[in-house]
């Protein structure tokens, strides 16, 4: 048991179950039972960090109650500093994926060559292939880290596109009606 916490502790990334299991020899359920072990042991309000699982990963990480004297301790530049283009774009992603660029212009009516950099530069996004058609386009799709970011375990655990829309739908109407005022704006000016 103290082997396998030793070594996702060690590990600056998130560790696979399979290295695991290569690195310590334990079976499938052995390992098993030390990771629920563990993950309970750390769910305990005594310790400050907490195991958490992506798509078969495990990683060591801070509870969220302490994010504030984290944050003050190391300067950190969070992602939530995303634009507003940013995160509808990995939304488009996160519901849609696999998607093109030009799939997700359609949908946004702008271009997001810029945008998609930047969530690759986070590594929020990643190419995933290229699409059987004429130019075979890249495709993207989230990452873990997108899933850690979030704090979910995987795509399932997205809330339904359905309650999203509703959650936003003041948001969505209201940026809709501003968009429909600066483009009878442009168009005056063009009479003018």
């Amino acid at each position: 048991m103290a082997l396998v916490e030793a070594l996702i502790f060690s590990s600056k990334k998130k560790l696979p179950h399979q290295v695991i299991k290569e690195i310590t020899s334990f079976s499938d359920e052995k390992l098993e039972r030390i990771i629920i072990y563990l993950d309970k042991k750390y769910q305990s309000l005594e310790f400050g960090i907490q195991l958490k699982e992506y798509n078969n990963s495990y990683l060591f990480q801070t509870k969220k109650g302490f994010a504030a004297e984290i944050e003050q301790l190391f300067d950190i530049t969070k992602v939530s500093s995303l634009s507003t283009a940013s995160m509808e774009t990995l939304a488009i992603i996160a519901y849609r994926q696999p998607v093109t660029r030009s799939e997700i212009e359609e949908i946004r009516g702008v271009s997001v060559e810029r945008t998609l950099s930047t969530l690759s530069k986070y590594e929020l996004i990643e190419e995933v292939g290229r699409k059987e058609t004429i130019g075979n386009p890249i495709i993207y799709g989230t990452t873990d880290q997108f899933l850690e970011y979030l704090d979910i375990e995987d795509l399932n655990d997205l809330p339904e596109i359905e309650k999203v829309e509703k959650l936003f739908a003041e948001e969505i109407e209201e940026a809709a009606k501003k968009a429909a005022a600066e483009d009878k704006k442009e168009d005056e000016e063009e009479i003018e």
